[in-house]
C-alpha cells in the first residue's frame, strides 16, 4: 500500500484530529513486567478500591482510585479484576481528565499495559505471547473472564488514534486498528451479548472510522449505533457515542442534540456500566450540547 492510499485510510479515523505524535506508538507489553510475590490483603482494601473507582470525578480522584487498585495488584499480581480496573481507570483518566495529546498518550499506554496484564492472568494467553505471538494472535485463548480487559484494550487503541496522533502518526500506526478489530471479533466469538451488546457500539465506531476501501461503511455504522442504542437499554455509551460521533459525521445535528439531551437527562442511578464513566458521559454530553446549539 502506498503513502497516498494510507492517508486516505487514516484521515477519517475517529473523526477528530490529534496532535501528539507522528512516530510509531509503542509500549512495553503489560505481561513483560516483573511479577512480585503475592501476599494477602484485607478484604476491605478491595471494597474501598471499588468505591473509589465509582466516585471518580476529577484527575485527583482518578489518581487516588488507580493507586488503590495498584496496591492490590502489587500484592496480588495475578488478580484479573485489579489489572482490569487499573486499565479502565487509566483510560478514563486520559479521556476525561487529561488535556493534551502527549498527556493522554501516557494514560492510554498505561491502560493498554494494565489490560494486557489482566489478559496475561490467563495462562494460555501468557504462554502464547511469551512464545512470540502478538496480542491479536494470542487473544484466541481469552474467554469470558477477560472480556472487560479486551473491551478497554480495543477502546484504548481507538482513543490513541482519536486523541494522540496527527495525520502522519495515523499513517505509521494504522495497523493498530487491525489489532483492535481482531479483539472485537474475538469478543463476539465469546459472547456477542456481553454487557448489553457493547461490541455492537464498538463496531459502529470501526465502520464509521475506516474508509470504504478498507471495510468502512456508514450504513453498517448507522445500523450498529442504532442497534447498540436499542439493546443497551441501561447504558449511556451507545446514545452518547451516536450523538458525539455518528450524527455529526453525517451532518444530522438535530439528531445529535436529541441523543446528547437524552444522555444528560438520564439519572446515574439505575444505569449499567461503571458509574464514573457514566458521570463522564453526562458531563461530556452537556459540553457538546453547547457547541450544537441551533
Amino acid at each position: 500500500m502506498n503513502i497516498p492510499s494510507l492517508i486516505v485510510l487514516v484521515l477519517p479515523v475517529l473523526f477528530l484530529g490529534g496532535c501528539a505524535t507522528s512516530h510509531k506508538v509503542s509500549w512495553t507489553p503489560g505481561w513483560a513486567a516483573s511479577t512480585p510475590n503475592a501476599h494477602p490483603l484485607p478484604a476491605t482494601d478491595r471494597s474501598s478500591a471499588r468505591q473509589l473507582g465509582d466516585a471518580v470525578d476529577s484527575l485527583e480522584t482518578a489518581r487516588i482510585a488507580i493507586h488503590a487498585w495498584e496496591t492490590i495488584a502489587a500484592a496480588q499480581p495475578n488478580d484479573t479484576e485489579a489489572w482490569t480496573e487499573i486499565g479502565m481507570l487509566y483510560l478514563l483518566e486520559g479521556a476525561a481528565y487529561r488535556e493534551s495529546g502527549p498527556e493522554r498518550l501516557v494514560s492510554y499506554r498505561a491502560a493498554l499495559q494494565a489490560c494486557e496484564r489482566a489478559m496475561a492472568t490467563n495462562p494460555e494467553f501468557l504462554r502464547r505471547v511469551q512464545s512470540g505471538q502478538s496480542t491479536a494472535e494470542a487473544i484466541a485463548a481469552l474467554g469470558p473472564r477477560e472480556m472487560t480487559a479486551m473491551q478497554f484494550w480495543s477502546t484504548g487503541i481507538f482513543y490513541i488514534f482519536r486523541d494522540c496522533l496527527g495525520v502522519y502518526g495515523r499513517v505509521v500506526n494504522f495497523r493498530l486498528m487491525d489489532s483492535a478489530k481482531a479483539v472485537l471479533v474475538r469478543m463476539d466469538e465469546v459472547d456477542p451479548a456481553w454487557e448489553e451488546y457493547a461490541t455492537t457500539f464498538s463496531w459502529g465506531i470501526y465502520y464509521l472510522a475506516m474508509p470504504s476501501s478498507l471495510g468502512g461503511d456508514k450504513r453498517k455504522a448507522h445500523e450498529c449505533f442504532d442497534r447498540a442504542v436499542l439493546l443497551g437499554e441501561h447504558r449511556l455509551l451507545p446514545r452518547w457515542g451516536r450523538g458525539k460521533y455518528f450524527y455529526p459525521a453525517v451532518g444530522e445535528h438535530a439528531a445529535a442534540r436529541a441523543d446528547l439531551e437524552a444522555v444528560v437527562a438520564r439519572p446515574l442511578d439505575g444505569l449499567g456500566g461503571n458509574r464514573s464513566w457514566n458521570r463522564y458521559f453526562k458531563k461530556e454530553a452537556a459540553r457538546l450540547l453547547i457547541d450544537l446549539r441551533p
